[in-house]
């Protein structure tokens, strides 16, 4: 009777469930909700790929063996929106310099065709050696100051003690002629370092 109350306890008891399954699923969910959420909220790209979102309407070649220094232009603020600069003056100069003062604040700012055409406009300082001038040399941005070099269509960093720290690309907008920043971005704008 011994073998045959063992059979039966095993059919009349609850069976055991085996958890490695949804132990499996719940992983997968979690690694997937992880991803995913690293790559809506997590870290966005800088330069190029971020923030450079209009052209000048012509690829641009910059000499090797001249520096084009930032042309200074004015700034003006209206209706919350501050214009940098004007895709003329872009398309003319290639390289505008100028500066938002608000409220005590004051904010160096670029803006650059780069190579490929597409216009980047960033905060106009080298943090570390807080130098706000740039030259650009062929197909490379440099600061005027400690001689760091970044690369003019990635921002990313080639030579120098600066080199994580290239202007901070910012969100702009085009309307009409002018390019505009919202004057929020550049009220809320603080240094890295």
């Amino acid at each position: 009777m011994g073998k045959t109350s063992s059979k039966r306890e095993k059919f009349v008891a609850p069976a055991k469930r085996n958890n490695v399954p949804i132990v499996l699923i719940a992983a997968g969910l979690v690694i997937v909700l992880g991803i995913g959420g690293y790559l809506l909220f997590g870290q966005k790209p800088s330069g190029e790929a971020a923030k450079a979102t209009a052209s000048i309407g012509e690829t641009v070649r910059y000499s090797p063996n001249e520096r084009l220094q930032q042309t200074k232009v004015p700034s003006k603020l209206e209706n919350g929106k501050v214009t940098v600069a004007t895709l003329s003056q872009v398309k003319q100069a290639k390289f505008t310099w100028t500066e938002y003062k608000n409220n005590g604040k004051r904010v160096p700012v670029t803006a650059f065709a780069q190579p490929n055409g597409k216009l980047l406009v960033a905060v106009s300082i080298c943090e570390p050696c807080n130098s706000e001038t740039f030259h650009i040399t062929g197909d490379k941005i440099i600061c005027n100051a400690c001689g760091t070099v970044w690369d003019l269509n990635t921002l990313k960093g080639l030579s120098g003690g600066c080199q994580e720290y290239p202007p901070d690309a910012l969100s702009y907008t085009v309307n009409g002629d002018n390019i505009q920043v919202d004057q929020a971005v550049l009220d809320a704008w603080k240094p890295r370092v």
